[in-house]
């Protein structure tokens, strides 16, 4: 199997490359959670006791927020790609132009990547924890909702484009070649 195809001049990352970027940025992404955990455990164990959303908004604004905008960053700083990336030679471009995008459209494909599909994962999950035997049935559809996006982004890596819903929702495309000079 090849592992680029070309693309108006460009070689285009196959499902491989880009999962196995994704995993070595997770490597490094887990170092937040890691470093989060411990402190919402001495909390609770202190006796702290929040409401479910509030605990769900807390999350939010100190790991999936932060890990959002720091792929959004490097995806749209001089390197044109987060660690991971760079480790397998991969970069962000326009899909028309080829060229370097902008602050906004990383965040803009970013959040329709990391923080839409994990918010709604945390969602679930502290629905699951809370609703005790008899889960409400918006909580199963939500669950539905979560799998099939997550299919979603995954499946798409495997299709002639190898462009994904949030690829496509910022006009990028993921190829193999290195940073350029221009700015969008």
């Amino acid at each position: 199997m090849p592992t680029t195809s070309s693309i108006d001049g460009e070689d285009r990352a196959s499902a491989w490359q880009r999962i196995a970027a994704w995993l070595i940025d997770w490597l490094r992404i887990l170092i937040l959670p890691l470093l989060l955990v411990p402190v919402g455990v001495v909390l609770y164990s202190a006796g702290l006791r929040l409401p479910v959303g509030l605990w769900n908004l807390i999350s939010f604004l100190f790991l999936i927020a932060p890990v959002t905008l720091w792929c959004a960053r490097r995806e749209s700083d001089r390197f044109q790609a987060t660690p991971g990336k760079r480790a397998r030679g991969l970069i962000v471009v326009d899909a028309r132009s080829g060229r370097p995008i902008s602050f906004g459209r990383a965040l803009l494909r970013n959040t329709a990547k990391i923080a839409l599909p994990w918010e709604l994962g945390h969602t679930v999950a502290y629905g699951f924890a809370t609703a005790g035997r008899n889960p409400p049935d918006s909580l199963m559809v939500l669950t539905i909702i979560v799998y099939v996006i997550m299919f979603a982004w995954v499946g798409a890596l495997f299709l002639p484009s190898t462009r994904t819903p949030y690829d496509l929702l910022g006009g990028t495309r993921v190829v193999s070649g290195s940073p350029t000079a221009t700015r969008p």
